[in-house]
């Protein structure tokens, strides 16, 4: 099978896209397929180097989500960047023969706008069908009733507008609507009346030279910290495990690159007691080039107590590392991260928001590691078999 990957949020190795891509393209290509992999045009020649990746598509509109820019401003960025992904992608068929199908691993409303116009137009003709995946969409479920529904925005009715207008090219195959998780998968069908295809988010373990078993148990929090994560909560339960347990051996890690405001709006900081304590380290910058790996090959389990609001439907690339790497997790119930930790891997569950739950948790952790870490190695070869590029591929072919 012949692929186009085109991925704008592909601009240098911030973030999760660099390892998400690499994966696909290392993986289709070992089952013998061609992939072309297109990026942003300013994207660091590291990328194009270590992928062959084709710089060709506008500006990453995910860099700039948070860029303080006026409403007005964000709302015309919608058209723009999608008639300047519609101008690129036709330029690109122009100089190379359609492929068999074309991958978008991360679509917001902008691109799909422009992918709108190019299936109705300029690949109306051809036999591609097109992959539009939506890891991350304006839908919430309602605390009271858990029914998702839009939020209440302009954006979020284009969405629908546009997905509606995508029902007939479904139907006939030529549209495929990806979510990385059943939730999602469910909750889009129903607020957009059209069936999305649920595609676990592929995700490769660490080489087999690496054992992730570190002499000293070491708890970890990995990506930067933010509220829908749950940061200040592991902050504040970590205040509470180590007072209980000072002479504990347990080293925890945490990265957290800068503060970051809370739902009331207060700024939330590194704790100074903690900085200072000798079993606890703060990473406060991004991973160099393979750091990451090597943090993760020294880690016991992670401490994910990301919050619901915000993980109900959508996936954390993080959990899924630790699955397949056999790693236990504490994760928030409710959260995609526990449903999958609690199906693929060795869960210890904590209640939302609450840093006395999740300092509980971790005791548990601790106190019950053996069994724990004898769990996840168990269901290992099960996660690494649905969280692959193999399998993907295979529900997509279905």
């Amino acid at each position: 099978m012949r692929w186009w990957m085109a991925e704008d949020a592909l601009r240098d190795r911030r973030g999760h896209w660099f390892e998400y891509d690499a994966t696909f393209v290392r993986d289709l290509r070992a089952l013998g397929d061609e992939v072309t992999l297109l990026a942003d045009a300013a994207a660091e020649p590291f990328i194009q180097q270590q992928l062959g990746a084709q710089r060709v598509l506008p500006p990453s509109i995910w860099h700039r989500m948070s860029d303080g820019t006026g409403a007005l401003r964000r709302l015309a960025r919608v058209p723009q960047h999608a008639w300047q992904t519609r101008g690129a992608i036709r330029a690109w068929l122009r100089r190379h023969p359609a492929p068999d199908l074309i991958f978008v691993p991360t679509v917001l409303v902008h691109h799909l706008l422009g992918w709108s116009w190019l299936i109705h137009g300029a690949l109306r003709g051809t036999r591609t069908r097109v992959l539009l995946f939506f890891p991350n969409t304006p839908v919430r479920l309602d605390p009271g009733t858990g029914k998702p529904a839009w939020q209440p925005a302009p954006t979020s009715r284009l969405l629908a507008h546009l997905l509606r207008k995508l029902a007939p090219d479904v139907a006939a195959g030529r549209v495929i609507l990806g979510a990385e998780t059943l939730p999602m998968r469910d909750a889009l069908s129903q607020v957009s009346g059209v069936p999305f295809t649920y595609l676990p988010h592929p995700v490769a373990p660490l080489p087999a030279t690496r054992d992730p078993r570190p002499s000293t148990p070491t708890f970890a929090s990995y990506g930067p910290a933010r509220h829908e994560k749950g940061s200040d909560v592991l902050q504040a339960a970590l205040k509470l495990v180590r007072a209980q347990s000072p002479a504990a051996s347990t080293r925890f890690v945490v990265q957290w690159l800068e503060s970051f405001r809370d739902d009331r709006g207060t700024w939330v900081t590194r704790d100074a007691a903690l900085e200072r304590d000798p079993q606890v380290e703060f990473i406060t910058r991004f991973f160099g080039d393979g750091e990451y790996a090597h943090r993760l090959a020294a880690t016991s389990a992670l401490l994910l107590p990301y919050r619901r609001s915000s993980y109900a439907l959508r996936v954390s690339r993080v959990v899924i590392e630790a699955l397949v790497n056999g790693l236990p997790v504490v994760a928030t119930r409710g959260t995609t991260l526990a449903a999958q930790a609690a199906e693929f891997g060795a869960l210890v569950p904590c209640e939302d928001g609450d840093a006395a739950s999740v300092a509980d948790a971790i005791r548990s952790l601790t106190t019950n590691f053996d069994s724990l870490q004898a769990q996840g190695r168990e269901r290992m070869p099960s996660a690494r078999a649905h969280f692959s590029v193999a399998h993907f591929r295979a529900l997509l072919a279905a």
